[in-house]
């Protein structure tokens, strides 16, 4: 069982991580509608707006209580974000709170005295975390169905889709987890969350490839490459879940994998924002895949590394 200091903390660096994604990909779903579907896109940007204002309570609750390694792992907010929320809003005019990404970068960490009520605080967090996200996964779920039945078009892949919901499902298990007292860093489910995200790292790397222009050969090959290689990881992680594989090994090549693969995507962060490579990628798409590499290599025990 977690004690009340291990909840509160894992808790809120969970959500300051996560709820940041929900509202992304709820982002990006509008972003990806045509006219047609324009009651969509507004059903994707109330979502937007109740995790924007979701994050904001957990950014509240978060001052002063979250560890300092998870506060400089540039999982929550790293030094791109708000130039990629100026650069995205610019292109799309859909308006971000850039000074909730201020207020982010600015979090003071953890004292060693928890307020007074912030447990009861923390697990209203979490319910009301699960509660959205449920409602957004339902929302992508009938979305992907949609699409794969030819009844909607998006500009978003189908596997984006399925990915964004993967994640989503993920993170209602992760808060589940914690609402029951659950230690989410016990070793099999350390193994489950490897398998998990060398999966997400490996799709990363093939939507990079495919949201690249055709000229930029190079950039194209080399995500491929990470493509193959994650996928391998996975499909070891995923034996080492039956216990069959030396886990020590698969996890050395995943921190290995994944900081190079954080470097290639830093990389493309900066030059999407220098506009010195050509994509159809987002701006703020390209921080988001950026910060969960850094978050992933967190998972992996390895925070002190991600910067």
């Amino acid at each position: 069982m977690l004690s009340v200091n291990e909840f509160v903390s894992r808790s809120l660096e969970l959500n300051l991580f996560f709820l940041r994604i929900m509202k992304e990909h709820s982002l990006f779903l509008q972003l990806g509608f045509t006219p047609r579907d324009s009651a969509l896109a507004s059903q994707a940007a109330a979502f937007n707006r109740e995790f924007d204002r979701l994050l904001a309570q957990a950014v509240d609750l978060a001052n002063g209580n979250v560890n300092v390694a998870t506060l400089t792992s540039r999982q929550i907010v790293t030094q791109y974000t708000a130039s990629a929320e100026q650069l995205t809003q610019f292109y799309t005019s859909v308006p971000i709170n850039t000074a909730l990404t201020q207020r982010e970068a600015s979090l003071a960490p953890s004292g060693g005295m928890l307020p007074a009520g912030i447990v009861e605080q923390v697990q209203m967090l979490d319910k009301s975390a699960y509660q959205l996200t449920s409602s957004l996964a339902q929302f992508k779920r009938k979305l992907l169905a949609d699409v794969l039945a030819c009844r909607v078009f998006t500009l978003n892949y189908p596997l984006l889709l399925d990915h964004i919901l993967r994640e989503a499902e993920f993170f209602m298990t992760m808060l589940a987890a914690l609402l029951r007292g659950d230690d989410s860093v016990s070793t099999e489910n350390l193994i489950s969350q490897e398998a998990f995200w060398n999966r997400i790292m490996a799709e990363h790397s093939k939507f990079i490839a495919g949201l690249l222009d055709p000229t930029e050969e190079a950039l194209i090959d080399k995500a491929r490459m990470f493509g193959k290689e994650f996928d391998v990881l996975t499909a070891e992680a995923m034996e080492a879940q039956k216990k069959t594989t030396d886990l020590s090994k698969i996890t050395a090549g995943s921190i290995n994998e994944t900081m190079k693969l954080r470097d290639f995507k830093e990389a493309g962060t900066n030059g999407i924002l220098g506009c010195s490579i050509r994509s159809i990628i987002i701006p703020l798409l390209a921080d988001h895949v950026l910060r969960e590499a850094n978050h992933y290599l967190c998972v992996l025990g390895v925070c002190n590394q991600t910067v």
